[in-house]
């Protein structure tokens, strides 16, 4: 691959999608901070009429590591269902460098867990749930429990894993990275920003900032979707995660969404949404 091919290639922008409205019947309890900067902070969402303790969500926002914020959620639905929600921020590539995204995901978890009673909100039934580089976060932060630079939250357990659109093996993405119309080798490519240098350079970070990397048989059941028509990170990400889950003995469903793109509405309505909701209901034992 030549320099000029690294770079000709358009950057991925992120796809138009409006902020979503809070359900009616919905209390918000915004800014709830974990660490010192701005972005180290959670949003809860908690249906009034719900029984509590409460069943809950914990979301993690799009945007290649690099764009976006924590209200961006892309799972508001489960609110109608009885589900507390709560979207966990992480500073991005251009604040620190990787491993800080995952270590924010980890101590935003560990201060949940610990204010759980707080929120009425019951720990022991949580998914986790994340689209793009969101499903990436959560993938990462309970497979690799084990890896110390992560600061691992101790025990976490989750019922399980809503992972929308993401990447997985990073190794695997940049040897197929000529057949992907954006950018994903460039120093200025997202994998780039967060290595701070052309991610060609750091095999030894590709294979550490890949969830595949940490797959474990105890791992917790995963629901695994993407898009068919995904030109910014191919469906064979999901299709060959799932696989290498499946035969770690993990419980994993796939399913590859036909003629959609990344980012696309159907992951947020319709049957997909019907599915995750059905997946979190069944793992939590929730009715």
């Amino acid at each position: 691959m030549t320099e000029q091919q690294t770079t000709a290639k358009p950057k991925h922008t992120g796809t138009v999608i409006p902020l979503p409205e809070v359900p009616p019947g919905v209390e918000v309890i915004r800014d709830v901070s974990f660490g010192p900067h701005e972005r180290q902070s959670y949003d809860v969402y908690l249906p009034r009429d719900a029984k509590r303790p409460l069943p809950v969500v914990v979301f993690f926002h799009p945007g290649a590591w690099q764009r976006r914020d924590r209200r961006a959620v892309r799972t508001m639905f489960v609110l109608e269902h009885g589900f507390a929600l709560v979207s966990i921020g992480y500073r991005l590539a251009q604040h620190a460098r990787f491993p800080a995204q995952v270590q924010d995901v980890s101590d935003g978890l560990r201060h949940l867990i610990a204010h759980a009673a707080d929120y009425g909100i019951d720990p022991d039934r949580m998914v986790l749930a994340g689209t793009s580089a969101g499903a990436h976060l959560a993938s990462l932060a309970v497979l690799a429990k084990d890896h110390a630079a992560f600061r691992p939250v101790e025990d976490l357990s989750p019922r399980g894993i809503v992972a929308v659109y993401g990447a997985y093996d990073m190794v695997q993405l940049l040897d197929g990275a000529d057949e992907i119309e954006v950018d994903h080798v460039s120093a200025d490519s997202p994998l780039g920003l967060m290595f701070g240098e052309p991610p060609l350079n750091r095999t030894d970070l590709l294979r550490e900032i890949s969830p595949a990397s940490f797959i474990q048989s105890d791992a917790p059941p995963f629901l695994i979707l993407h898009g068919r028509e995904d030109h910014v990170l191919p469906w064979r990400q999901s299709a060959d995660f799932a696989t290498r889950l499946i035969d770690a003995g993990v419980n994993t469903t796939l399913q590859v969404v036909p003629n959609v793109g990344h980012g696309a509405e159907a992951f947020r309505t319709g049957h997909v949404a019907d599915e995750i909701t059905a997946f979190v209901k069944r793992v939590t034992g929730s009715s």
